[in-house]
């Protein structure tokens, strides 16, 4: 059962092909994100195959810890070209960051990332920047965080920080 379809024998291929070929998929705020739903999202997402665009925008403080585990760390790594993340204004912090920092590092073709509105700190941008380490992300949007001049610093340190041709940071 995917979002209140259940997939079977009769109609169970549709789906699959559906969620297969999918190359843009938006979560929207309104979904009330729970427990039981990020693992079913984090199902549909084992299971895409080219996915480009990923948007989980404006669940604020609905993304704990235990959420975000069932949404990126599913049923193994995930194996789709995925080229924009957009996790914005969801309000996490630095500890929930480190739930997503590995998946991050599965993809190389990662463009864009969104980290807006949330709750990330100096030491969230280090462990950012130690991503940027293996990751070529190209567009980095970290407004309104509470990010100052040290973990801007850290960031534009990175190994891969000369790859950045926008980096989008206010408070």
């Amino acid at each position: 059962k995917l979002f209140g379809i259940t997939c079977n024998d009769e109609n169970g291929s549709k789906i699959d092909d559906i969620i297969n070929s999918a190359t843009k998929i938006k979560f929207p705020h309104a979904l009330h994100l729970n427990l039981d739903k990020c693992r079913e999202i984090g199902l549909v997402l084992s299971r895409c195959k080219m996915l480009q665009e990923l948007c989980l925008n404006g669940n604020r403080g609905c993304l704990g810890e235990e959420m975000l585990v069932a949404l990126f760390l599913a049923e193994g790594p995930y194996n789709f070209p995925l080229k924009s993340l957009d996790l914005g204004n969801n309000q996490f912090g630095t500890r929930e960051l480190t739930m997503i920092l590995p998946f991050l590092k599965s993809w190389e073709e990662l463009d864009y990332l969104s980290l807006d509105g949330n709750c990330i700190d100096n030491e969230g941008a280090q462990l950012l920047a130690e991503t940027l380490d293996t990751v070529r992300i190209r567009r980095l949007s970290l407004n309104r965080n509470q990010i100052s001049k040290e973990g801007l610093s850290c960031i534009l340190s990175s190994q891969n920080a000369r790859y950045l041709t926008s980096l989008m940071i206010s408070n």
